[in-house]
């Protein structure tokens, strides 16, 4: 059964050049966003490429992240300039608009939010947010992703929501600071939910 598909020559050759654990990550986001994709009768082409580009400048240096995303204009927060990796999804997103051409805005829309999540994004970047959480390398950072992966089969929002609570002890715990795209998700899908019952 096959469950990824062929990437457009511009993006595989992206993919080719980043180091091999970096690779061998989205390669298992994608095997697991096709998988919701498939479940939640998602378009599993756009949701694959999606997942095979989310992390396409995963592998730059903070100090790279945070000097482009100030020269295009990404909002920057100051969890953001506090830890510039996180920046890494809104700037994989500008590089496949601007460098590879990618117009479909959902795919885009996947790529910017798949680190911290946004309440009013659609089901593709629903499907690689968690897709991306749920791979079993990032198991022990995330102890709760069990519950996440019950859940998400089923219904991507509770499954989200899940996450992000989760998540959240975990960052206050450690004394981190919490993205405050994460908290507006939480209370975004959280007033939804409560809305829809």
């Amino acid at each position: 059964m096959q469950t990824t598909y062929e990437l457009p020559s511009n993006l595989q050759e992206t993919l080719d050049a980043l180091p091999k654990g970096l690779f061998d990550h989205i390669q298992r986001v994608r095997e697991l966003a096709v998988g919701l994709a498939g479940v939640h009768k998602l378009d599993v082409v756009r949701v694959d490429f999606a997942a095979a580009a989310h992390d396409i400048a995963r592998a730059e240096p903070e100090h790279v992240l945070l000097a482009e995303a100030q020269a295009t204009g990404i909002p920057v927060t100051n969890v953001d300039a506090d830890k510039p990796m996180l920046l890494h999804g809104p700037v994989g997103a500008g590089r496949l608009r601007n460098k590879l051409a990618v117009t479909d805005e959902e795919i885009l829309e996947a790529v910017y939010w798949h680190t911290t999540a946004l309440s009013t994004m659609g089901p593709i970047a629903k499907a690689v947010f968690l897709a991306d959480k749920m791979d079993l390398s990032k198991a022990s950072r995330y102890p709760h992703i069990g519950r996440v992966r019950e859940l998400a089969a089923d219904d991507l929002d509770q499954a989200i929501v899940e996450f992000l609570k989760g998540d959240l002890v975990r960052l206050l715990e450690e004394g981190k600071m919490a993205h405050p795209a994460s908290l507006e998700a939480l209370n975004g899908l959280l007033y939804s939910l409560k809305r829809s019952r």
